[in-house]
């Protein structure tokens, strides 16, 4: 689970709140409580020591009325400790319900950042290690912003809604994901794909996106996406995660570039 600010952090914590009468953090060691949400101490003071809550891992266990999750805080060991779940009836249930609280997008329900920072390592090591090629897909919406500023962002938010029913819909690779990497911007993992199929299925969702409309109280408007496709392979020359990013961001740019409503690879 990684934040990348304060915001991040405190839009967690606020979430978990809903649902769990306490939440604190504390040192893994010492047990020593690092931060609780009682009104005690500030959410603000106390994260201005701590500025970011990295790596969160998934195996989350119940102990009496208590959740927790171990974490690391700027490279300090610490826990994450919910009490008494209000609205959980088992721990099945608990588990699943926190995942989603901490990996899916509230408002496409498709994972979010927090998912990519944690699978998409997971995913390239895999790949790395069993030789197989693994292809992501970079979605952009076409002049997003200015789609806001003409027409507010509730119409906004009802595009990125539709955007990503139509990639779900088009997307059923089981062993896959999609996943909304941030405010208009989505990334598709596909697992032994080949860059030749990769570009068929972005050029595939891409014309579906272009055909659809988008109906709203004053009317209907059509849209766009831009793509960037990156195969991973041994002849890619990519290492790491910073390595893939980078290059689908240029990929992206140059799909922008050159006109936007396309597929660059």
């Amino acid at each position: 689970m990684n934040f990348y600010n304060l915001n991040q952090a405190e839009d967690l914590i606020r979430t978990l709140r809903k649902f769990y009468q306490t939440v604190r953090i504390r040192d893994a060691e010492s047990r020593q409580i690092i931060f609780e949400e009682l009104g005690i101490k500030s959410l603000d003071n106390e994260f201005e020591e701590i500025p970011a809550l990295s790596n969160a891992v998934l195996s989350i266990h119940k102990n009496a009325q208590r959740l927790e999750a171990p974490i690391t805080i700027d490279g300090q060991s610490c826990i994450l400790e919910l009490i008494q779940p209000q609205h959980y009836g088992n721990d099945k249930a608990s588990l699943q319900q926190l995942k989603e609280l901490v990996f899916i997008d509230s408002l496409t329900n498709l994972y979010n950042r927090r998912f990519i920072d944690e699978q998409l390592p997971i995913d390239l090591k895999w790949a790395f290690r069993n030789d197989e090629p693994i292809s992501f897909i970079y979605a952009d919406i076409d002049f997003f912003k200015k789609i806001n500023d003409q027409y507010g962002h509730v119409i906004g938010d009802q595009i990125l809604n539709g955007t990503a029913d139509v990639f779900q819909q088009l997307f059923r690779r089981k062993d896959g994901w999609l996943a909304r990497y941030g405010g208009d911007e989505f990334l598709f993992c596909l697992p032994e794909i080949n860059q030749k199929t990769a570009i068929q299925i972005a050029d595939r969702l891409r014309n579906v996106i272009a055909e659809k409309e988008y109906c709203y109280d004053k009317g209907s408007l059509s849209i766009t996406c831009s793509f960037g496709v990156q195969t991973i392979d041994r002849t890619s020359g990519v290492q790491t995660v910073n390595d893939l990013i980078e290059m689908l961001d240029k990929k992206l740019y140059q799909a922008k570039r050159k006109g936007k409503n396309r597929v660059i690879s």
